[in-house]
């Protein structure tokens, strides 16, 4: 039996490579056209560039001004990532650790946040928000972001919480810290990978997000990175391919850059919590 599975031929794995290949084609063929210009596209868009073409990027950050919509991105995701890691590991902990009658119903409740869908909630959000007199603003996506990705970071810091021995925390407790100081000094450091999967997530998605940005901050006013790309393709009289290629590609980079850094965490982030 050990010989036949050894000798069988991998067809799975080719497979797997061969679906692989086609999704990393579009982001070839991006990077392939990011450093042309657009004659040599339009002649050959599969052709190796004759010369590295700087003037996209350089074009880019002077006449897109694609620097500050990613200014305000990166700003957004580390508002709203430094909201999700304040409050969902605090969150969770109140709900595994302390024994209260409404812990069943308080992870029903984050639960059910999971199972609704973004579009059911547009119409609703926005007449809040209106309410509010905070429409089209940031502080308005902020709060969508955070309100949005609280059950799932809820969720999955649970998940590895159920995994961590409370003699822990009672070891910390003989010793004199109180709940708080044991959360932080004791728990909070354990949740590593947990955090690191919160972080990649939704960074990426953060980051990478222009259909809830572009509604909730409306197509003029959100100077965000994905919108000001929008910008500048809606534009009917130009059309300049090879900018549009340099934009995702500079826009590609930093999640690229992060998801490569973190992505062990990110695995044993995501696996923590599925067997005790």
């Amino acid at each position: 039996m050990r010989k036949r599975r050894r000798s069988r031929f991998p067809l799975l794995e080719i497979a797997l490579l061969a679906a692989g290949l086609v999704f990393l084609s579009p982001c070839f063929l991006a990077v392939l056209n990011a450093f042309k210009t657009l004659p040599e596209i339009i002649l050959s868009p599969l052709a190796l560039p004759r010369s590295l073409n700087l003037d996209n990027l350089k074009y880019l950050f002077s006449g897109v001004r694609i620097a500050v919509p990613m200014r305000n991105s990166l700003l957004m995701c580390l508002a709203v990532i430094g909201a999700l890691v304040a409050i969902a590991p605090m969150a969770a902990y109140s709900i595994t650790r302390r024994k209260m009658a409404t812990g069943k119903l308080l992870t029903i409740f984050f639960l059910s946040g999971l199972t609704i869908p973004f579009q059911v909630i547009i119409v609703p959000l926005l007449q809040v928000f209106r309410m509010l007199h905070i429409q089209y603003s940031y502080f308005s996506l902020w709060l969508h972001y955070v309100s949005w990705g609280l059950p799932l970071c809820i969720f999955i810091y649970s998940r590895f919480l159920s995994t961590i021995p409370r003699e822990i925390e009672e070891a910390a407790a003989v010793d004199g810290c109180g709940p708080i100081t044991t959360f932080w000094r004791i728990v909070f450091p354990l949740l590593r990978p947990c955090t690191a999967t919160i972080i990649i997530f939704w960074g990426l998605w953060i980051w990478n997000d222009f259909v809830q940005a572009f509604i909730f901050m409306g197509g003029t006013r959100a100077e965000l990175a994905f919108v000001q790309l929008w910008r500048f393709m809606s534009d009917r009289y130009v059309k300049n391919w090879n900018c549009i290629f340099a934009g995702v590609v500079v826009l590609s980079a930093p999640v690229t850059i992060l998801y490569l850094a973190m992505q062990r965490s990110f695995i044993k982030g995501l696996t923590a919590g599925s067997a005790k």
